[in-house]
C-alpha cells in the first residue's frame, strides 16, 4: 500500500496519500537519518540502471545484471562536470555496455539529437552494431579522419576499443578533442573507452600518455563471461603481465590485481590440438550440437587470427557445417548467413555465447598472449580455442 516519504525532509515524515487510512508500517520502513535516505537513493538508482544480462537467453531464465559499484560510479558522474574521462576497463567488464548508457545519458542531459553525439571504435562490426542501436552517429577510426567527415553538428564524442586505434592517419585524439571543445563556453563530452591489455597490433595508437590520461577510472569486475573463461582470462592476463610488450604502459598492469568476476555461470573452455581435417569437423559438430539445442546460429561465432587465413579457410567449415545439418534433415539455408566468420582483431568489442577460435597466432610474438585474451573475451558461455597439429606428433587435448 502507497506510502510518501519525503525524502528532502531532515524528519523523514511519512505522509498517506489521498484519504486513505493511517496504516502501521514496520519500523524498518522509516528512514531514521539522511545517511539512510542516501543508501536508499543509491540503490534505487542501481536498480533502475540494470541492464538485461546477455546470458539471459542461454540459460532460459531472466537474470538481472545490477551495475557493479565501479559501472554505479562511471554512470553517475556529472557530465557537467566530467567533460573527458578515460575508462580503463579489462575484458568482460562491460566497457560498451557502459560507452551506450553513457550516450544515453548524454541524450537525455543535453536533450541533443541523436546526430550530435559521435561513437568512434577502429573495427566496422562493431560500429554497426552501435550503429543499429539508433542512439549515435557511429563510424570507424579512418572514416573520422578523413578530410570530408562532417563535423558540424557533433558537440559529444565517446571512443570505444582505443587501445586498437591507430595514428596513421593523423592525431584522431586531438582532433577529437579540437571538435568537443569548439564551443569554449560550453565544451563536449568526450569520453574513451580501452584496455592495454587487448592490444592487438606493435603500431603507435595515438593515445595520449599513460600519465597524460586524466581523469581515469577503472572496470575490473567481469560481468560477461562463465566461470571457464573467466579462469582463462586471468590466466592470460597474467601472462601478458609477465611478458608484456613495449606498447603496454607499465602502470596500466597493475589493474590486473583488482580483476574479479561475478560467480555461478557455468560454461565450458576447451584447448585441442587437431588436423584442419579434424579441426573442421569437430567445429561441425559441435555446431551441429549446439544447434539442435535450441541455440541460433546467431549464438555462434569462428574467430581466425587474421582476414586473410578466414578468407582461405571459412569455406571450408561452412561447407562441413552445411553437410551435417543436411544430414539432420534440418534447416541449413539460413546458417551461413547468422553464423559469424570473422578475424579476433575486427570481432573486437563483440561477444557471441559460442566462439571457436581457429589456430590463433599473432605475427608478432610478443602479443600473442593480447591476441589470445582478445578471443577469449569474446566467448559468454562456450570457448573451443583449436591448434593445427603438427604431422609430426599429435598433441593431446586439454581443459582450460
Amino acid at each position: 500500500m502507497t506510502k510518501v516519504l519525503c525524502l528532502n525532509s531532515q524528519n523523514n515524515i511519512g505522509t498517506n496519500e489521498g484519504s486513505v487510512s493511517p496504516i502501521d508500517y514496520p519500523s524498518s520502513y522509516n528512514l531514521e537519518n539522511i545517511q539512510e535516505m542516501q543508501d536508499l537513493l543509491q540503490a534505487l538508482v542501481i536498480v533502475l540502471l540494470n541492464f538485461r544480462s546477455f546470458l539471459s537467453d542461454q540459460l532460459g531464465c531472466e537474470i538481472l545484471n545490477l551495475l557493479t559499484a565501479q559501472q554505479y560510479e562511471i554512470l553517475s558522474k556529472s557530465l557537467h562536470k566530467i567533460k573527458e574521462l578515460f575508462v580503463h576497463g579489462l575484458p568482460g567488464s562491460g566497457k560498451t555496455i557502459i560507452a551506450m548508457k553513457i550516450m544515453e545519458k548524454i541524450r537525455n542531459t543535453f536533450h541533443c539529437e541523436t546526430d550530435r553525439i559521435l561513437y568512434i571504435c577502429e573495427n566496422q562490426p562493431l560500429r554497426d552494431f552501435i550503429q543499429a542501436k539508433n542512439i549515435c552517429q557511429a563510424v570507424t577510426r579512418k572514416t573520422f579522419m578523413k578530410d570530408d567527415f562532417e563535423t558540424e553538428r557533433i558537440q559529444h564524442i565517446i571512443i570505444d576499443e582505443a587501445q586498437n586505434f591507430r595514428a596513421e592517419n593523423g592525431d584522431w585524439y586531438e582532433k577529437a578533442k579540437e571538435i568537443t571543445q569548439s564551443m569554449k563556453n560550453c565544451p563536449g563530452i568526450l569520453w574513451i573507452f580501452l584496455d592495454y591489455f587487448q592490444t592487438s597490433h606493435m603500431k603507435k595508437s595515438g593515445l595520449p600518455n599513460f600519465f597524460h590520461q586524466y581523469p581515469k577510472e577503472t572496470l575490473t569486475k567481469v560481468v560477461r563471461n562463465a566461470d571457464k573463461i573467466a579462469e582463462f582470462l586471468q590466466q592470460e592476463l597474467q601472462n601478458i603481465r609477465d611478458n608484456h610488450p613495449w606498447s603496454i604502459p607499465q602502470e596500466s598492469l597493475n589493474m590486473i590485481h583488482e580483476f574479479n568476476w561475478s560467480h555461478g555461470i557455468s560454461g565450458t573452455c576447451e584447448l585441442r590440438y587437431l588436423s584442419l581435417e579434424e579441426m573442421v569437423s569437430y567445429v561441425a559438430d559441435k555446431c551441429e550440437f549446439f544447434l539442435s539445442n535450441g541455440f541460433s546460429p546467431q549464438d555462434i561465432a569462428v574467430l581466425f587470427s587474421t582476414d586473410r587465413e578466414k578468407q582461405d579457410y571459412a569455406h571450408l567449415f561452412l561447407r562441413e557445417i552445411r553437410k551435417k545439418r543436411r544430414a539432420s534433415q534440418m534447416n541449413y539455408a539460413s546458417v551461413c548467413h547468422s553464423i559469424k566468420f570473422d578475424s579476433i582483431r575486427r570481432f573486437s568489442g563483440l561477444e557471441r555465447s559460442i566462439v571457436f577460435g581457429i589456430n590463433p597466432n599473432a605475427t608478432e610474438q610478443s602479443i600473442y598472449h593480447n591476441l589470445l585474451l582478445c578471443l577469449a573475451s569474446r566467448a559468454k558461455k562456450h570457448l573451443y580455442i583449436l591448434y593445427l597439429s603438427t604431422p609430426e606428433g599429435h598433441s593431446p587435448s586439454m581443459t582450460c
